[in-house]
């Protein structure tokens, strides 16, 4: 099943997606069905027990609405967190670190990005005026359906809902302008915490459709020019890893969201360096997860 929202942003409602082209809003089913209406997180919590019920609702006629009319919202519009396990593909660690076989972190590490950089999956990523350092990042998005504490790897699919194509746009120049200084004055947070930093979509694909989300070919294309191009396979902590490790520490919601790391290709690891400015689009492609395609514009003076 594909879950998107739709409407205007920060007043999305939630539909399911047939065919790609049309919505059925889910209010209606759940009234239908004779089950309160949810918001989107809510939904997620108890996906386990509404999407049997909802597939078959959708065998029936249901109201529709052609989705080339409305605005696609991010699939989850209201996370409560959205957590980044940075430098979690071998081959981005090894262009960042400029050696074959770099180490790699203990532990993954756990980053946050705030919830309301949340944006569509085609809505305008806008490039910040502090930057010049624009960068994108292609990567397997996994939301949380149930949420819980010191998840074990052996259940930690009970907990996904699903999964989406997300951007972990990041301005590079923010992330290390005293790094020279000391390790300690990095600004990840700073770099990966920009407004409209965080496009997600174009929908969110339940879990029982993605078999294996360890055998997923990642691409990115700005401009038409193919940047990006590897596997899933390459996480060097995997999806119930992650889960476990970071549950450890937090506790995950309905809706909860979670990078989990991207390929070699990002536009910091170009020869020359090759950023994202105004009038610049991203394309990101994962198998089974659809297209997004986002345009960049640059900040306005005020």
């Amino acid at each position: 099943m594909k879950i998107v929202t739709f409407g205007p942003p920060r007043a999305e409602q939630t539909a399911v997606l047939l065919d790609e082209d049309q919505l059925v809003p889910l209010a209606p089913l759940l009234t239908r069905l004779g089950l309160p209406v949810l918001d989107t997180n809510g939904f997620l919590a108890f996906l386990d027990h509404l999407q049997p019920l909802i597939e078959e609702a959708l065998t029936g006629p249901v109201a529709r609405i052609d989705a080339t009319t409305t605005r696609l919202g991010p699939p989850v519009p209201r996370p409560e967190k959205i957590i980044v396990a940075g430098g979690n593909y071998q081959s981005h660690v090894d262009e960042a670190a400029g050696m074959k076989d770099a180490p790699s972190p203990s532990e993954p590490l756990l980053i946050f990005k705030p919830s309301n950089t949340v944006i569509g999956p085609h809505d305008t990523l806008v490039r910040p005026r502090q930057s010049v350092q624009l960068d994108y990042e292609t990567e397997i998005a996994v939301v949380i359906g149930r949420g819980g504490r010191y998840i074990s790897r052996e259940k930690a699919y009970d907990h996904v809902a699903g999964y989406m194509i997300g951007n972990d746009v990041t301005a590079r120049d923010m992330a290390f302008k005293d790094i020279e200084l000391s390790p300690l004055f990095s600004q990840i947070t700073r770099a990966k915490g920009i407004p409209t930093g965080a496009p997600f979509g174009p929908w969110l694909v339940t879990k029982d459709e993605i078999p294996d989300p360890h055998d997923l070919r990642l691409r990115c294309w700005v401009n038409g020019e193919l940047r990006q191009d590897g596997s899933s396979a390459e996480m060097i902590v995997d999806i119930p890893g992650l889960i476990e490790d970071f549950s450890k520490v937090l506790e995950f919601t309905p809706g909860d969201i979670i990078y989990t790391g991207t390929t070699t290709g990002c536009g910091a690891f170009q020869d020359p360096p090759r950023f994202l400015f105004g009038g610049d689009s991203v394309r990101m492609e994962i198998t089974g997860l659809g297209v997004m395609e986002t345009p960049v514009a640059d900040e306005s003076a005020r």
